[in-house]
């Protein structure tokens, strides 16, 4: 509590309490243009019953700067929406603009790996810039092209537009460069929500020496609140609020719910996907498997529920929608995700062993990754990757090698310089990979990359090798077409990794690090 007394001015409740970003930290933004000629849309009518709200918010924009007259000879429409709290929000339509803008090759994190780093914390904060857009100053040259039509006259923004090509990558680079002493191991930044970490353990819930009365963990997470408030407050932003999470044991970010013990799907992400209507066409189809593959790691036989459906979305398919991809609609449709529970990794000395069992088909390879945990094996994450028409093509053997190499690819960066156990099926595939030669040259590349990773080969019979992903398991057609044996084109995506010296037997070794 006294951290929030004493950064009580960071933290916002009103529109006038909003701060805005000092030009130290971040000039005002110009938005960056190819030539073109200056476009004049006819506004959206305002529906008559929502106007005197729509000018009292005007009005109030006005007064606290967001908006100021203007004279260009631009014109986009706004419309409004309402927001869940029944109040409503002006949309700007930034189109026109959008299509002259020249892009900004910045991107958010990537969500998993951002999801990741936040596992396995005692205690979680987040912080919602009050505002988020309204805090960042835009260029006066440029304001006019942000210009609209109101029953107050004409008017233009003074700050980021929300909904413009570049403000997303614009916000996420202001953020990183506020915090960047603090990222990664106190906050991540995802636009303009920045969870806060706590420490990784609660060392058994011990107190302080100085006082007896507060938890060592609890502690260092409320120094560490307080320095990242300062660093907001000194850049000129203030927190909201209504959305401030000070202190909690879990954490909602980004769709997943993150714990010290485990993570899974927020409720809400699940809801999203079981009420997506029924998809028309390609586009609204992508759509949706794009929501389901955010949440893929959790959901047991994804590849082999969506494969269907992801074959329909090819651009030689024609899009004809029968039965069998009704099946696999609904299906993802009833997913109930946020009942799986993800294990953290622990990568400490004297943690589980942790395990990756594969197998691959002619249409992809799936693998669950589990450590050891009191004598059990806890999911950590499902994974799959689909193989294309080539690589589905390939014979069995070379088909297993592949699968292997994409898995160890796909989860380098949870793997990458940790000893793991990897199950195998198949005795031919623990052959090839500890045989320092093999019939042809794309093979041997793909044996050179597994053998990159520590790890030990463990042989699973079949009768006992039960691994999530049902698509290995799935017979082949009778027409597919099988390669030669001398088929040996490039295997692009396999490049040396510099600073790891391979052996066989699977051992690696890395530079300054000893490795059992």
């Amino acid at each position: 509590m006294s951290v929030i007394v004493l950064r009580e001015k960071e933290i916002a409740f009103s529109a006038e309490e909003k701060g805005l970003l000092k030009h130290s930290y971040g000039k005002p933004y110009k938005i960056p243009v190819i030539p073109h000629t200056p476009w004049q849309k006819k506004p959206i009518p305002i529906p008559k019953p929502i106007i005197p709200q729509f000018i009292e918010l005007v009005r109030e924009r006005i007064r606290t700067g967001l908006y100021e007259q203007s004279t260009s000879s631009y014109t986009s429409p706004v419309f409004c929406v309402a927001k869940s709290n029944g109040k409503l929000r002006i949309v700007h339509d930034l189109q026109d603009l959008n299509k002259v803008t020249i892009k900004d090759a910045g991107l958010p994190p990537h969500i998993e790996e951002f999801v990741d780093a936040f596992s396995g914390r005692a205690c979680y904060g987040l912080g919602d810039i009050m505002g988020g857009y309204d805090e960042r100053e835009l260029d006066i040259s440029t304001r006019p092209l942000t210009t609209f039509e109101t029953p107050l006259g004409r008017l233009q923004l003074t700050r980021l537009p929300q909904g413009a090509t570049n403000s997303v990558a614009v916000y996420q680079a202001q953020m990183t460069w506020i915090l960047q002493e603090e990222i990664p191991e106190n906050v991540g930044i995802f636009i303009d929500d920045g969870g806060i970490k706590g420490p990784r353990s609660t060392y058994n819930n011990e107190a302080l020496q100085e006082n007896n009365l507060i938890r060592r963990f609890i502690w260092e997470y409320a120094v560490t609140l307080e320095r990242i408030l300062f660093r907001i407050e000194e850049a000129g932003l203030t927190i909201s609020g209504i959305k401030f999470a000070c202190c909690v044991p879990a954490l909602d970010i980004v769709g997943h719910v993150v714990s010290l013990n485990a993570r899974k799907i927020s409720k809400q992400k699940i809801n999203k996907i079981q009420i997506w209507p029924k998809p028309l066409n390609k586009k609204e189809l992508s759509g949706f498997l794009g929501l389901c593959a955010y949440v893929r790691m959790f959901i047991q036989n994804f590849s082999q529920i969506a494969s269907p459906l992801r074959r329909l979305t090819r651009d030689d398919e024609e899009w004809e929608w029968s039965t069998k991809f009704d099946e696999a609609f609904e299906k993802l449709r009833k997913i109930r995700g946020e009942e799986i529970t993800l294990k953290n990794l622990d990568y400490e000395k004297g943690a589980g062993k942790i395990k990756l069992a594969g197998d691959s088909s002619y249409i992809a390879a799936g693998a669950v990754l589990t450590q050891e945990d009191k004598g059990k094996d806890r999911l950590a994450l499902y994974e799959f990757i689909t193989f294309s028409r080539l690589e589905s093509k390939y014979l069995q053997s070379k088909l297993e090698l592949c699968g292997v190499a994409k898995m160890l690819k796909s989860l380098q960066k949870v793997l990458w310089g940790q000893h793991f156990e990897l199950q195998a099926d198949a005795k031919a595939l623990i052959y090839m990979i500890n045989s320092p030669c093999l019939p042809n040259t794309p093979m041997t590349r793909l044996v050179a990359f597994i053998q990159l990773f520590f790890f030990g080969l463990v042989h699973k019979p079949g009768k006992t090798f039960t691994i999530p992903d049902g698509l290995s398991r799935r017979p082949e057609s009778e027409d597919e077409e099988k390669e030669k044996n001398d088929f040996d084109e490039e295997e692009e995506w396999i490049k040396p990794h510099p600073g790891f010296g391979v052996k066989h037997k699977n051992i690696i070794k890395l530079a300054g690090i000893k490795l059992p």
